[in-house]
Protein backbone atom coordinates (compact mmCIF):
# COMPACT_ATOMS: atom_id res chain seq x y z
CA UNK A 1 0.00 0.00 0.00
CA UNK A 2 1.63 3.56 -1.13
CA UNK A 3 4.80 1.24 -1.36
CA UNK A 4 5.12 1.30 2.25
CA UNK A 5 5.59 -2.61 3.32
CA UNK A 6 6.15 -2.39 6.88
CA UNK A 7 3.07 -1.64 9.56
CA UNK A 8 4.99 0.02 11.97
CA UNK A 9 5.56 2.55 9.37
CA UNK A 10 1.71 3.07 8.25
CA UNK A 11 1.02 3.46 11.95
CA UNK A 12 1.72 7.12 12.27
CA UNK A 13 0.33 8.09 9.33
CA UNK A 14 -2.77 6.92 10.74
CA UNK A 15 -2.86 8.12 13.84
CA UNK A 16 -2.17 11.27 12.32
CA UNK A 17 -5.12 10.87 10.11
CA UNK A 18 -7.13 9.95 13.66
CA UNK A 19 -5.71 12.34 15.71
CA UNK A 20 -7.14 15.05 13.17
CA UNK A 21 -10.52 14.11 13.02
CA UNK A 22 -10.81 14.04 16.69
CA UNK A 23 -9.37 17.34 16.73
CA UNK A 24 -12.00 18.84 13.78
CA UNK A 25 -14.95 16.77 15.76
CA UNK A 26 -14.49 18.08 19.51
CA UNK A 27 -13.35 21.62 17.92
CA UNK A 28 -16.74 21.58 15.86
CA UNK A 29 -18.85 20.21 19.09
CA UNK A 30 -17.40 22.73 21.49
CA UNK A 31 -17.34 25.80 19.13
CA UNK A 32 -20.08 27.80 20.80
CA UNK A 33 -20.27 26.94 24.23
CA UNK A 34 -20.01 29.41 26.74
CA UNK A 35 -17.13 29.63 29.37
CA UNK A 36 -18.91 29.69 32.35
CA UNK A 37 -15.77 30.38 34.59
CA UNK A 38 -15.67 33.79 33.26
CA UNK A 39 -18.76 35.99 33.09
CA UNK A 40 -17.07 39.40 33.11
CA UNK A 41 -17.38 39.25 29.54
Amino acid sequence: MFGIDDPLIILPYFLSVVCVIFAAWFGLKYWNKDDEKDKTR
